[in-house]
């Protein structure tokens, strides 16, 4: 497996292209305003984008995400309790930035499903608190955790906003990713990234 992080976005947003090195078949996970670099990516290293994951419908995180999908022809995937901010310029916080973005997902997850391409399977863990509808997605095989904007390195998510809520966010991280095994590596939707070991020993936001 291979990733790629793309984040020349003006929002600082982590985009990842998780994909296979031999069958080129991968996943485009969040989508912020780097449509170009995101395109000649793919073309360079001849990936084929078999879905675009979704970890919450925060603008910055959703921003090309209609164009990609033309682009590649893959399906969006976002978890179901999702559904209305994304489609909410005000709930998505895109008019704080003078935009109209509102996106319709062609599938809705639930907790617990598993997206697989390639020979990899991704485990869709529900992970409420930044926004309702917030998911990771988990490859346990490789011990990796894609966690959007749930789980940062010495930090979490931002809660201030439409559907979020401070004590659901930290009981979703928890139970549901402190669980998981020290040496998973936690990719972030913005800035570094960090292992769920360090999270639990130093996020003071946890303690």
């Amino acid at each position: 497996m291979e990733l790629i992080t793309i984040n020349d976005n003006p929002y600082g947003q982590n985009v990842y292209i998780y994909y296979d090195n031999v069958s080129k078949e991968g996943v485009l996970i969040d989508a912020s305003d780097s449509y170009d670099t995101i395109r000649r990516t793919l073309e360079v290293n001849g990936i084929n984008i078999k879905a675009i994951l979704l970890t919450h419908g925060h603008f910055d995180h959703v921003f090309c995400v209609d164009k990609l999908r033309k682009l590649t022809g893959a399906p969006v995937y976002a978890h179901g309790a999702e559904a209305e901010l994304l489609a909410n310029s005000e709930y998505n916080r895109a008019v704080l930035r003078g935009l109209d973005i509102s996106v319709v997902a062609d599938k809705y997850l639930a907790d617990g499903e598993v997206f697989t391409f390639a020979s990899v399977e991704l485990q869709v863990i529900h992970t409420p608190g930044h926004t309702a509808g917030g998911v990771c997605y988990y490859d346990s095989e490789r011990a990796v955790i894609f966690t959007g904007d749930t789980l940062f390195r010495g930090t979490i998510g931002r809660t201030d906003m439409p559907t979020g809520d401070t004590d659901t966010l930290i009981t979703s991280i928890r139970e549901k990713l402190f669980i998981l095994p020290d040496d998973v590596t936690v990719y972030p939707g913005h800035e570094n990234s960090t292992t769920i070991s360090h999270e639990k020993k130093y996020n003071n936001r946890l303690m």
